[in-house]
């Protein structure tokens, strides 16, 4: 057995599971995968940034592959991706647009480990495994110290 075959297995496990389910496991997931390098990248942004939501977003603006825009500031904002980086997806093993839940999650653990005294929701507005030129996620502070 090759592993792409493993990965149809896995893909129909992940949609057999409830969308709680999902959020836990790809909680792990994504936390496990901005530890390797991305959520450096943020700290370094938050540090520049001195903790400010929306500098953070203009800084985000600037970074290879990544767009963002300040809907509402210090409330709503949008995040995308040019590109999807995972590489189940790009080496071809996973192309279910569950997937992007991962993605969703590693943002949330992100938004979480900079901000502690903050709470956020992230949802996923476009994706590039549901057929989007890119990914566009919409973050929202709703913790009411905004």
């Amino acid at each position: 057995m090759n592993l792409s075959d493993w990965f149809k297995g896995f893909e129909k496990g992940i949609s057999c599971l409830s969308s709680e389910q999902r959020t836990s496991f790809f909680s792990e997931c994504g936390k496990n995968c901005v530890k390797c390098g991305t959520l450096q990248i943020y700290q370094e942004l938050y540090e520049k940034a001195n903790g400010d939501l929306n500098i953070f977003f203009e800084e985000a603006d600037r970074l290879l592959g990544v767009r963002s825009e300040i809907i509402e500031e210090d409330s709503i904002y949008h995040l995308y991706f040019m590109e999807c980086t995972c590489m189940l997806y790009q080496q071809g093993y996973v192309s279910t647009p569950l997937l992007c839940e991962c993605s969703k999650q590693s943002i949330l653990y992100i938004l979480h480990s900079l901000w502690k005294d903050k709470k956020f929701s992230v949802s996923i507005c476009e994706s590039i495994l549901r057929g989007s030129p890119h990914c566009k996620m919409r973050i929202e502070i709703n913790d009411g110290n905004t």
